[in-house]
């Protein structure tokens, strides 16, 4: 069986720092808006807390055995754990690109 050939991983290109807010403020007006207007695909009005979406997540396997081993021994499951110790940091990050707190 011949290996196939696969081609270099890519992602998108990181913006420079304030590259992004110039974007958001170009799209922002040419809808007529201001960043602070704009309402963010979370703030929409069907968007509810009790919905949850499933991520597939890989990660490297001592990490994920750590992270298993933190659920075998606490009262955290590995979803909570990630859950509770992710989302400071999603919102740190949210705050810093859109300006909000």
């Amino acid at each position: 069986m011949v290996k196939k050939k696969s081609s270099p991983l890519r992602s998108a290109p990181i913006p420079r720092e304030g590259s992004l807010d110039k974007a958001l403020e170009k799209f922002a007006a040419q809808a007529g808006l201001s960043c602070a207007e704009m309402v963010l695909p979370w703030e929409e009005a069907q968007v509810r807390d009790d919905v949850m979406k499933q991520l597939l997540l890989k990660i490297p396997e001592p990490l994920y055995l750590k992270l298993r081993h933190i659920a075998n021994y606490t009262p955290y499951n590995m979803t909570s754990f990630i859950i509770e110790k992710l989302s400071p940091e999603i919102e740190k990050e949210i705050s810093r690109l859109t300006g909000k707190s």
